[in-house]
C-alpha cells in the first residue's frame, strides 16, 4: 500500500533540479516591494487567478493549490509568469 505524505509548502526545489532555483527567480518570481516572490507566493497568486477566471469551487481550488505547492502538477509556464496579476 502506498501512503501519500502531506507537504504543506515546498520551500526549496529538489536537489535533482539544480537549475530550478535560478530559472524560477529569473522567470516566474515577480518583483515585490521587499524583493522577489517565493514559491508559496507564486502558488497563491496563480491559483487565486485561476479560481477567479475559472469560477472554481473551494474543493477544486484546494486540490490545485496542494498539487502545485508540492510540485506534482503545475500551471502553464506563461500562467506562472503572468497569472493572477
Amino acid at each position: 500500500m502506498v501512503r501519500e505524505l502531506e507537504k504543506v509548502h515546498q520551500t526549496e526545489f529538489p536537489e535533482t533540479a539544480p537549475t530550478a532555483n535560478p530559472v524560477f527567480y529569473r522567470t516566474y518570481s515577480r518583483k515585490t516591494e521587499t524583493g522577489r516572490e517565493t514559491w508559496t507566493e507564486v502558488c497563491d497568486r496563480t491559483i487565486n487567478g485561476l479560481r477567479e477566471l475559472g469560477q472554481l469551487t473551494p474543493e477544486e481550488t484546494d486540490l490545485l493549490y496542494r498539487m502545485q505547492s508540492q510540485l506534482k502538477a503545475l500551471s502553464s509556464g506563461r500562467w506562472l509568469w503572468v497569472g493572477g496579476v
